[in-house]
């Protein structure tokens, strides 16, 4: 009777499961954070004129195509970003059910102190056309 509870919990796996409906119809965006905070994971910072990377990824989640028309920054000088290459040229980005494109964000403080910006992802999603992530990081001395 030990396998009892393990068949139990297959069970209950596969009956929720079944309950998952299928991709929308119409593009859904999807991205993987809602906010960047450069070092502040571990309770540190960057170091100031330091730079620290981090990307954030873009994902279709419906079966029509997603166009990302445009991924704004405002806020702070101390961050920068880096878009795909459809978006530097000023065309969209075309994702297909389940693609992704990555959005990479750059922070580097000049003095020591707190910073904070947004990334505006504007797209024809039924579920976000506007989706705001928060920017932040903190700057130390060494």
């Amino acid at each position: 009777m030990r396998l009892r509870p393990l068949w139990l919990s297959i069970i209950v796996i596969a009956l929720a499961a079944c309950g998952n409906e299928g991709p929308s119809e119409q593009p859904e965006l999807y991205v993987d954070r809602g906010a960047l905070s450069f070092g502040q994971e571990f309770g540190t910072g960057a170091y100031v004129n330091q730079e620290i990377t981090e990307s954030l990824y873009i994902e279709n989640r419906g079966l029509q195509t997603l166009e990302i028309s445009g991924v704004t920054k405002s806020g702070a000088a101390q961050f920068t970003v880096t878009l795909p290459e459809p978006l530097t040229k000023g065309e969209t980005v075309k994702l297909e059910y389940g693609k992704r494109t990555f959005v990479q964000v750059a922070f580097k403080p000049t003095e020591a102190k707190k910073y904070e910006g947004t990334l505006l992802i504007q797209s024809n999603a039924v579920n976000e056309p506007q989706k705001e992530v928060a920017l932040s990081g903190v700057g130390y001395n060494r």
